[in-house]
C-alpha cells in the first residue's frame, strides 16, 4: 500500500503485556501508511505503551477498543478501555508532560477523556506533507496569472468580460475567509492560553517563559516601527502632535467592547483579541470546574481550524483570481510593492536569528558559530516546509540533547513557543503593512505604526498553523489598519515565498529563548550546551 493510503482499523482486545504491543503495532501501522515522520511515530508509540503499561496494575483484563485510519483526509488514532476513570493515574508527571495539549495539537501526543465508562486516548497525527507541491501549485497560480492578465489587457473587450467573471469569484472567497477569519483570531488566542493548562504545573520557569516570549513579541514590533519610520515616508506635524496622542488613547480605550457580538460582525482585531486573553485567562484560572467549558473551545478550534484548511485547498485559486484581477487593473504599483517587500522581509528574515544567536552566545558564553549549528537541523525543516508542526520534533530533541535545557520545560515551551512565539512573522507582516500602505497611499503616521505595533504584536500569536492560515490573519489586519481588500492580492503572493522564511526566523528564535530562560532560573545543562554538535 502506497504512502497516504491509510487502511481503517477497529479491533477489541482484552488489556495485557502482550495486547498492549498488539494496539501500539496497529498504531504504528496506520501512521506509517500515512507517511508520518518516523520519530513522530516513536514518540507516540511510547507515550501510548507508558499509558497503557500505567493502567494495567488497574484495568488487567479490561475490554479495550482500537479505531484508527483515516476520515476525510484527516489520520486519526483511538485507543478506549473499560473501567473506572484514570484520572489519578493519568496526570503522573511525566505522563502528563508527554501528553500535554500543546503536544496533543501537533499531533505528538495523546488527548486524554473520560466518557461513557471508557478511559479514552484520541490523537490526530498529521500527515508528512511535501510542501512542494502547495508551492508548485501556489506558483503556477501566480504566473499563470500574470500571463493571462498581461494577454487580457491587450483586449478591452476580454478584459471587461474577464473582470465579470474573476470579480464575483474573488468576492466570494474572501467573505468565506472574513467569515472565519474573526472566530479563528479569538479562538486561537483563547485556546492557546487554556493550553498552557493548570497555573501550578506552569511554575515559575513557565509564567517567566510566557511573559519572556510576550515582551519578545512587542520588543521586536516597536523595533521595527522604528526602523520603519526611517524607511518609509512618517506623515508627521508639530502641531498635530497631541492630536496624534488623543487618537491613540481613544484607540486603547476602544480595545475593550462595548458589546461581545459586534467585534466579530466587524472583524475588530484588537477587541477579538482582547475577549480571547480575557476568555482564556478566565478559564484557565477556573481550572477543572469550566473542563466542559475548555473542550467545548478547544472542540470549537478545531472545527475552525478545519474550515479553514479546507479553505486552504482553494488558496491556489485566490491567488490566480486576485492577481489577475489585479493584473489588468494596476500592475505596475502592484509588481513595485511585491518586489520592495521581498528586498526588505527577506534578508530581515535571516538577520533576526543569527541576531538572536549572536546575542545568545554572548549571554551564555558558548561560540556563535557551534550555536548555530545546534539551531541549524529544525531551522532548514522550516525553512523547507514552512511548517513549525514539521520541525516539533527535531526541535524538541536539539533543545534536550544540544542545548542542555531539561526535557519537562522543552515538552512546555516549545509547543507553547510555536503558537505564541512568532517573531518571523512580525518582521514580515510589519514590512508588509507598511509597504501595503505606502503602495495604496495610506498616510504612515505616529498613530498608524502604533496601530501596527500593537496589532501586529497580538496577531502574530494568532497566526493558526495550517494552509491558508496567515491570509486569515492578513484580512483581519488590513481591516483594522485601513488597508483596502486589493492588497489582499499581492499579501496572497507574498505569502507563498515569505511563509519560508518566517517560519524558519522564527523557530531558531524560538530556541534561543528557550535556552535563556532556562539558563535564567539556573536549569541549564552547560555542558550539554557547550559539547560539540553529536
Amino acid at each position: 500500500m502506497g504512502i497516504g493510503m491509510v487502511s481503517n482499523h477497529s479491533k477489541k482486545f482484552n488489556l495485557s503485556e502482550q495486547t498492549i504491543d498488539e494496539v501500539s503495532e496497529i498504531c504504528v501501522q496506520t501512521l506509517s501508511e500515512a507517511g508520518a515522520d518516523k520519530k513522530d511515530i516513536i514518540r507516540l508509540r511510547l507515550s501510548l505503551e507508558e499509558i497503557l503499561g500505567v493502567w494495567l496494575a488497574s484495568l488487567r483484563g479490561a475490554l479495550v477498543h482500537v479505531d484508527c485510519g483515516q476520515k476525510f483526509g484527516r489520520v486519526f488514532l483511538k485507543v478506549s478501555v473499560d473501567g473506572p476513570a484514570m484520572d489519578d493515574a493519568w496526570e503522573d508527571d511525566e505522563t502528563f508532560l508527554l501528553s500535554s495539549r500543546m503536544l496533543s495539537q501537533a499531533g505528538l501526543s495523546f488527548t486524554y477523556v473520560y466518557k461513557d465508562g471508557k478511559n479514552c486516548l484520541t490523537c490526530n497525527p498529521r500527515k508528512k506533507k511535501s510542501s512542494m507541491g502547495q508551492v508548485a501549485l501556489l506558483l503556477a497560480a501566480v504566473f499563470l496569472a500574470a500571463f493571462l492578465g498581461a494577454a487580457a489587457r491587450r483586449f478591452p473587450g476580454i478584459q471587461t468580460t474577464a473582470l465579470a467573471v474573476t470579480q464575483p469569484l474573488f468576492n466570494m472567497i474572501l467573505g468565506a475567509l472574513r467569515a472565519v477569519s474573526s472566530p479563528l483570531v479569538f479562538l486561537a488566542i483563547c485556546c492557546s492560553i487554556v493550553s498552557i493548562g493548570d497555573l501550578t504545573m506552569v511554575g515559575k520557569i513557565g509564567r517567566k517563559l510566557i511573559l519572556r516570549m510576550v515582551a519578545g513579541i512587542f520588543a521586536l514590533a516597536v523595533v521595527m516601527a522604528l526602523a520603519g519610520s526611517l524607511l518609509f515616508p512618517v506623515a508627521t506635524a508639530g502641531d498635530k502632535i497631541s492630536g496624534n496622542f488623543s487618537d491613540i488613547y481613544q484607540m486603547v480605550l476602544e480595545i475593550v467592547p462595548s458589546d461581545i457580538v459586534s467585534p466579530f460582525l466587524n472583524g475588530n482585531a484588537l477587541q477579538l483579541v482582547f475577549l480571547g486573553i480575557c476568555v482564556g485567562i478566565a478559564l484557565l484560572i477556573l481550572g477543572e470546574r469550566v473542563t466542559t467549558a475548555q473542550n467545548t473551545l478547544m472542540q470549537m478550534y478545531d472545527a475552525v481550524q478545519f474550515l479553514m484548511g479546507m479553505l486552504g485547498k482553494i488558496i491556489p485559486l485566490f491567488v490566480f483570481l486576485s492577481l489577475f484581477n489585479l493584473v489588468i487593473s494596476d500592475f505596475d504599483s502592484g509588481f513595485s510593492s511585491l518586489f520592495k517587500v521581498f528586498v526588505l522581509a527577506i534578508p530581515a528574515c535571516f538577520i533576526l536569528p543569527l541576531f538572536y544567536i549572536f546575542w545568545a552566545a554572548f549571554r551564555l558564553k558558548v561560540s556563535p558559530g557551534l550555536l548555530l549549528k545546534k539551531a541549524l537541523p529544525a531551522y532548514l525543516i522550516s525553512l523547507t516546509t514552512a511548517s513549525s508542526a514539521a520541525a516539533l520534533a527535531t526541535n524538541l530533541e536539539t533543545c534536550v540533547k544540544e542545548l542542555g535545557i531539561p526535557k519537562k520545560i522543552a515538552d512546555f515551551a516549545i509547543p507553547l513557543g510555536q503558537v505564541l512565539y512568532k517573531p518571523g512573522f512580525v518582521v514580515g507582516l510589519f514590512i508588509m503593512d507598511l509597504c501595503m500602505a505606502e503602495s495604496y497611499g495610506i498616510p504612515i503616521t505616529p498613530l498608524f505604526l502604533f496601530m501596527s505595533v500593537l496589532t501586529i504584536g497580538l496577531l502574530s500569536m494568532a497566526v493558526p498553523p495550517i494552509p491558508g492560515g496567515p491570509l486569515s490573519v492578513f484580512t483581519v489586519m488590513f481591516a483594522q489598519l485601513g488597508i483596502p481588500d486589493e492588497a489582499l492580492a499581492l499579501a496572497a503572493a507574498i505569502n507563498v515565498i515569505m511563509d519560508f522564511f518566517m517560519t524558519a526566523a522564527g523557530q531558531a528564535c524560538l530556541q534561543v529563548q528557550v535556552a535563556l530562560a532556562a539558563e535564567g532560573v539556573g536549569m541549564l545543562d552547560e555542558k550539554k550546551l557547550k559539547r560539540s554538535v553529536s
